[in-house]
């Protein structure tokens, strides 16, 4: 029985807080239909020149065009107050009401719609006084009926301006004619209360004082006064009998205002003397018992309202100032400009004197003079060897210069064995040669190293100025992209509650902006944002965009939150094959495709020399390490610098490894090739056949001084293939392997990437016998993203097969 009670009472407990979260969440629904509701039932009541009752169809108007949801409320409430009134007041309202909807339907009533009221108001009235008064209407009548009209306009503009779209009216700081309009709403609501009396106290009164006293202790005593004197002439023109009582609302505010330096009990006092100063001045004023007790009341709530619940108001008639002046933040922008300027200068200092010092122009022309060694010269042989017709010891030098730094030792020891069969003088011709290359070797690190360094000072450059750009958009006065992208769609009348930023990387942008929910039922969620905003964000960021999601939000309040990405206009497939040679179960080729963003992928396949683990570790390190240099961020050519010095650094006895690289952009359709002794990528147009090739060396062979970026335009139906050098027979001229594979591209275009990349495969080593060598073809297919007319919907996926024979 215990165990049962206790999960009847932790059900009900739950059930009480599922109940009391639901309202917390809808607080502001709830507030919001609740003020309406009895704003429109006080307003419907209120008199003004004992005749005009002007005031409900402004508020209908507020709700039909800014707060549709709560028109319900206002019609309730607006109704209940007119019964009051009379049954007659209640019909002539509900024809305002009928004919109101009717004309705001056409575009020239929506642009005034303060105008909008007031004809209804005058065409409703003379349509039913002519018929009160068969047709001749008094002019007292006729004169009441251009008041109502003109109380109505005013009304209708002090309504629109005290009450914005929900969203600005709950978080965006007031402004003072906001708070001076929604003073002057509230004075013409209280004058439709003046029945409401609780004992001695006067509703109305105790909220007009209390309004009077809170306007006098944060904006002092001219605000005071004037908010006294509004809210005195108001109540003047709805009781004409009291227009005596004008004169002491202003002087009540006046003495509060002057109260001010002396706190909430000097405010307080300084209210309740001016009504004790002219109860024993005039005794024909109306200061009678429930005078005092209303005054009384609102002194005491005036007291038990917090300071802090006053300090938002007194923010908004006197904003605090900003502690750091302009100047101040224009001479810490000039600062870091300064500072930026001069590292900016200094890393161009050490790429310039790094290019100057080894020109690539002259360290190719110091490669191809070839100079006598010394022991040759002193030689008494040196005229047969150099001199005559016979070149066969400068193709010896050589010859044995280019198996230097090969690998494999075994062809430089035949060169040296016939460098000691022809020269006397070997051993000393060897020890130069060595030394020679050695130094060569060296000078080619050096230079690699400084233009490494040259390169990450560039990129550091780089980085440190886009860290300074940020750090001055903290500290400087300056418009962010919000507010750019905001002034662009209110430039062409777009409404938005917020727009958020959250990324603007190129290629990876991501904006979140909210806007009303739809309008019209033509309309669907992404209307607007597919056919107004997004030529927007595509003309300010020069990218394609999409639109990702369209979510309708109802807290706080009802609205749509779109969410727009970069959007990529091509997709892009591929499929890979990779084949082991020698009959080994360990390939030395390795490759890896992956994003560096939606837009961007990276494609990378490398071959180390060899056919066994080591080669394939090789490998593998090159492709491991360039994806990290490109993840954090380091331009492509600052990594293969960085990779190939890395690698030369290892020694003579270490592997090399060569690296192809390409970046596909798949939002401007372009390739971006780098390469250092990998073989040339292959691409198939239509009936063209490019190719996209390099003279760079492998990482770690000798040093080859630039990395240069070859780039082409990709087309939608263009066919890309890369691969390892054991693809191609070494042995068959280049171009009769080169025009076998268009020739199959050509004719298995329609096959998928793995299929047509097999088939490649297959071909080359049936017709060439390419067997020998690892053996890797990496296919893929480019295809033009066909959205609708309006947006991309979908992402684009790199779709992966591959196939792996050991």
């Amino acid at each position: 029985m215990k165990m049962i009670s206790s999960n009847t009472e932790r059900s009900l407990g739950q059930q009480v807080q599922g109940v009391v979260g639901s309202i917390l969440q809808r607080k502001v629904h709830l507030l919001t239909t609740f003020l309406f509701t009895i704003g429109s039932f006080f307003l419907s009541q209120a008199v003004l020149f004992d005749a005009a009752v002007p005031f409900f169809l402004p508020v209908w108007a507020l709700a039909a065009i800014r707060y549709p949801k709560y028109m319900l409320p206002v019609f309730i409430g607006g109704i209940s107050g007119s019964l009051f009134v009379g049954l007659g007041q209640s019909i002539i309202f509900i024809l305002q009401l009928l004919l109101f909807n009717l004309v705001i339907r056409h575009p020239f009533t929506r642009k005034s719609v303060p105008l909008t009221v007031a004809g209804t108001v005058i065409f409703t009235q003379v349509f039913w006084q002519l018929i009160m008064y068969a047709g001749q209407p008094p002019l007292n009548i006729q004169l009441a009926i251009g008041f109502e009209a003109l109380l109505a306009l005013l009304m209708t503009f002090f309504l629109f301006l005290a009450f914005p779209q929900v969203d600005k009216l709950l978080y965006t700081p007031w402004r003072a004619e906001q708070l001076g309009a929604a003073c002057i709403v509230a004075a013409m609501a209280t004058t439709g209360m003046n029945n409401l009396i609780i004992g001695y106290i006067s509703i109305p009164g105790l909220l007009l004082y209390t309004a009077i006293l809170i306007a006098a202790l944060t904006g002092g005593v001219l605000f005071s006064t004037t908010i006294a004197m509004l809210i005195a002439a108001i109540t003047g023109m709805a009781e004409l009998s009291f227009t005596g009582m004008m004169t002491v609302y202003g002087m009540t505010g006046f003495a509060a205002g002057s109260m001010k330096g002396f706190g909430k009990l000097g405010v307080a006092t300084g209210g309740l003397f001016a009504s004790v100063f002219f109860l024993l001045y005039d005794l024909t004023l109306p200061l009678d018992e429930t005078h005092f007790a209303t005054i009384g009341a609102a002194t005491l709530l005036f007291l038990l309202i917090p300071s802090k619940r006053l300090a938002s108001v007194r923010e908004v008639l006197v904003p605090e100032h900003q502690d750091l002046s302009e100047k101040r933040q224009q001479w810490l922008a000039r600062r870091l400009d300064e500072q930026l300027t001069d590292f900016q200068q200094f890393a161009s200092f050490m790429s310039t004197m790094v290019n100057d010092q080894f020109p690539v122009q002259e360290s190719r022309q110091l490669e191809q003079v070839q100079e006598t060694p010394s022991a040759c010269r002193s030689c008494f042989r040196y005229s047969k060897c150099w001199a005559s017709q016979d070149d066969s010891m400068p193709n010896l030098l050589s010859e044995w210069e280019s198996t230097y730094s090969a690998t494999k030792k075994a062809a430089r020891h035949r060169v040296e064995e016939k460098i000691r069969y022809k020269c006397v003088r070997h051993t000393g011709l060897l020890e130069e040669l060595e030394e020679r290359g050695a130094d060569r070797l060296l000078m080619g690190q050096l230079q690699h190293g400084r233009k490494m360094l040259a390169l990450q000072l560039r990129d550091m450059s780089t980085h440190l100025e886009n860290m300074m750009n940020e750090i001055k958009e903290d500290v400087t006065i300056y418009r962010p992209s919000e507010e750019e992208l905001g002034k662009s769609l209110r430039a062409q009348g777009i409404d938005f509650f917020q727009i958020d930023i959250l990324s603007e990387e190129k290629g990876a942008m991501r904006i979140v902006c909210s806007i009303p929910e739809r309008r019209s039922s033509f309309e669907t969620d992404t209307t607007v944002a597919e056919r107004l905003i997004l030529p927007i964000l595509e003309e300010m960021y020069q990218e394609p965009f999409q639109v990702e999601k369209a979510l309708l939000r109802e807290q706080p309040f009802a609205h749509l939150q779109l969410t727009f990405t970069s959007a990529v206009r091509f997709s892009m497939q591929y499929g890979v094959m990779a084949t082991a040679g020698g009959g080994s179960f360990y390939a030395g080729d390795a490759y890896e495709v992956f994003p560096i963003h939606d837009g961007l992928t990276a494609v990378l396949l490398s071959d180390g020399m060899g056919q066994d683990m080591n080669a394939y570790y090789e490998s593998q390190k090159v492709i491991r390490l360039m994806r990290e240099c490109l993840d954090r961020k380091m331009g492509p050519e600052t990594a293969m610098h960085t990779l190939h010095y890395m690698m030369a650094l290892n020694g003579l006895d270490d592997m090399y490894a060569t690296l192809d690289l390409a970046l596909v952009d798949l939002q401007d359709g372009r390739l971006w090739s780098w390469k250092a002794g990998s073989m040339s990528t292959y691409i198939k147009r239509g009936d063209e056949f490019l190719r996209v090739d390099s003279k760079a060396v492998p990482f770690g062979f000798l040093p080859s001084f630039t990395v240069e970026a070859k780039n082409e335009e990709l087309k939608s139906g263009d066919i890309i293939v890369m691969m390892t050098d054991g693809m191609f027979n070494g042995d068959i001229p280049l171009e009769q392997q080169e025009k076998s594979l268009w020739q199959m591209l050509d004719v298995h275009a329609e096959l998928e990437c793995d299929a047509l990349a097999d088939r490649i495969m297959g071909e080359m080593e049936r017709k060439y016998k390419t067997t020998a060598d690892d053996r890797t073809v990496l296919v893929m297919k480019m295809d033009h993203i066909v959205p609708r007319w309006s947006s991309v919907k979908v992402r684009t996926p790199s779709l992966f097969r591959q196939k792996v024979v050991g």
